[in-house]
């Protein structure tokens, strides 16, 4: 897993910082060494979204820490903090307004998953409600004084009010991503409070494979990323985590849920359980088809945030030719961003699927744009 920590590698601390994050993380003994660089650990922590964690391991164990890592743990949960109160009374306004509204991530999922609200860093708020209601919600925003930001995607829309971003969607990923049963998701999903404020939740084995394709998104490339799944994952019932696999191989999501599961057994073995083992190595074709994917993944950085090279990882998940072509052509497809492109240069919008394949060529290079269509190995 030494890939997954990023620019950090090339540095003099890099080692012992990586190997002290993820001792801390993972609960394991460890000495703190005399010359730590506490620094570097501090920006590898704060990359990652886990420096709340980190303290917390620390004071655990009686480590003197020093005031300025302190006071940025502060800060850290200071912004949680707000982030989580924003969401109750936002809770509390879609409630008045009888809209149904599941958040994503955020300050929910910290308590849920950590019994804590400003354990895991916040950058802003995720809200799903349904289609149906969309519009509605996003009254209730602009209402309260959000600004809708100019730029939108096919599955949400942001808005502003000072610093505060709340992202507001009728779906958890763009269509042209992993397919996810959103329907399936609001029929199964439960009541359930936050600071006693009503609010909907995913099921848990939905929670599971949210987190499987949130991460896979981003290549899991933060550490807070496999944590939040390796801890969802825990918290299956026991049976739950065959039943849910059967699920996934219904939908075509079965190596995307093996992938995510070896790089949390990588990452933080504690967490993955006997049943999950077992269930996974009955599968040994597959599960060796993951941990590869896994490698490729890591070693090829294609993990950086809206990095398209993703889509050459996404390609290699799929399990047939048929399916690998039907992605293809989804990212051949025009986005909100080419036809805000067109709109700009006085195209019609009816061009944007001709130039689509033009503006990626222009913008990542021939090959590179190759690569994302055809990546190696496949």
């Amino acid at each position: 897993m030494e890939n997954v920590l990023g620019q950090h590698e090339s540095s003099s601390h890099a080692v012992s910082d990586a190997e002290l994050l993820l001792a801390c993380l993972r609960g394991q003994p460890f000495r703190v060494p005399g010359d730590i660089a506490w620094q570097p650990l501090l920006e590898l922590a704060e990359g990652h979204r886990v420096l709340a964690f980190v303290e917390q391991s620390f004071l655990e164990r009686h480590i003197e820490i020093p005031d300025f890592f302190t006071a940025a743990v502060q800060t850290h949960r200071g912004t949680a903090s707000r982030h989580a109160q924003e969401l109750e009374l936002l809770l509390k306004e879609f409630a008045r307004h009888n809209v149904e509204v599941l958040p994503l991530k955020g300050p929910a999922l910290a308590e849920a998953l950590y019994a804590d609200a400003t354990m895991r860093s916040c950058d802003d708020l995720d809200l799903l409600v349904r289609h149906r209601d969309f519009l509605k919600a996003e009254g209730i925003l602009v209402n309260r004084g959000f600004v809708a930001r100019p730029s939108s995607d096919d599955y949400h829309r942001k808005f502003l009010l000072d610093d505060l971003l709340v992202e507001l969607h009728f779906g958890v990923a763009s269509p042209r991503s992993f397919h996810f049963d959103l329907d399936g998701v609001w029929d199964r999903a439960r009541k359930e409070k936050f600071r006693d404020v009503s609010m909907l939740a995913m099921s848990d084995k939905d929670l599971v494979l949210f987190l499987c394709l949130h991460g896979l998104k981003h290549g899991f490339s933060r550490l807070i990323w496999i944590m939040d799944f390796a801890y969802a994952l825990a918290k299956l019932p026991y049976g739950g985590f065959e039943e849910l696999l059967q699920s996934a191989r219904q939908e075509g999501l079965e190596q995307p849920l093996l992938i995510a599961c070896e790089i949390a057994g990588e990452a933080l073995p504690q967490l993955v359980s006997a049943e999950v083992e077992a269930t996974i190595a009955a599968s040994p074709e597959a599960r060796a088809k993951a941990h590869q994917a896994v490698k490729r993944l890591f070693a090829e950085r294609s993990g950086a945030n809206n990095d398209p090279e993703i889509w050459g990882f996404y390609l290699r998940t799929e399990p047939g030719a048929r399916r690998r072509w039907r992605r293809r052509l989804s990212f051949l497809k025009p986005t909100v961003e080419d036809y805000a492109w067109a709109k700009r240069h006085r195209i019609h919008r009816g061009f944007a699927p001709v130039l689509r394949p033009f503006r990626l060529v222009q913008k990542y290079g021939p090959s590179r744009a190759w690569r994302i269509l055809f990546p190696p190995g496949i």
